[in-house]
């Protein structure tokens, strides 16, 4: 097996309903790479492959809430491909997105009574529950917290989602 093939099988694995992909470390550990240029030569396999694959439609992405990198359908390709999980239930997207707002606020850790304020509204304890069993989240209704899982990371491109908010951010300040 040649370097590529490797890497392929690593980063399109699916070790369990929230984790795909696979660390840094593992991937220096399964190539057998290490030395004080092991960084640069992951960059160098990462560009390269990534240039490789995608006139396949497919990138390398990042996720930094579970640190791993894996292989995506680019943004184009997977709006004909894959369908909206929350097609239909818009309610559940915007809990969703309360939920990562007060996440990212409060180190991780979001409380339910925050997110009914923000979605202002009463009852959203079955919309959470809901997102926990699409694996989106982690439920602790007895201390009232809610955490997300890294699954909504490898769905969403959260550096661009970032990017797009900060750019909103400053256009309503100016």
């Amino acid at each position: 097996m040649n370097e590529f093939t490797i890497l392929m099988h690593l980063l399109s694995n699916k070790t369990n309903k929230i984790h795909i992909g696979a660390s840094k470390e593992e991937i220096l550990k399964a190539l057998n790479i290490h030395g004080k240029n092991e960084s640069i030569y992951f960059q160098d396999l990462i560009t390269h492959l990534s240039s490789y694959i995608e006139p396949l439609g497919l990138q390398i992405r990042f996720n930094p809430l579970s640190t791993r990198w894996y292989i995506a359908f680019d943004i184009f390709t997977s709006d004909f491909v894959s369908a909206n999980p929350f097609e239909g239930r818009p309610r559940l997207a915007a809990t969703l997105f309360c939920t990562l707002i007060y996440c990212l606020k409060n180190l991780g850790i979001a409380k339910i009574q925050d997110i009914k304020e923000i979605r202002k509204k009463k009852h959203i304890i079955e919309d959470l529950k809901e997102l926990r069993n699409m694996g989106y989240l982690q439920l602790d209704e007895k201390l009232g917290k809610v955490n997300l899982t890294p699954l909504i990371g490898y769905q969403l491109d959260l550096n661009k989602l970032f990017i797009k908010l900060a750019l909103k951010v400053k256009d309503q300040k100016s």
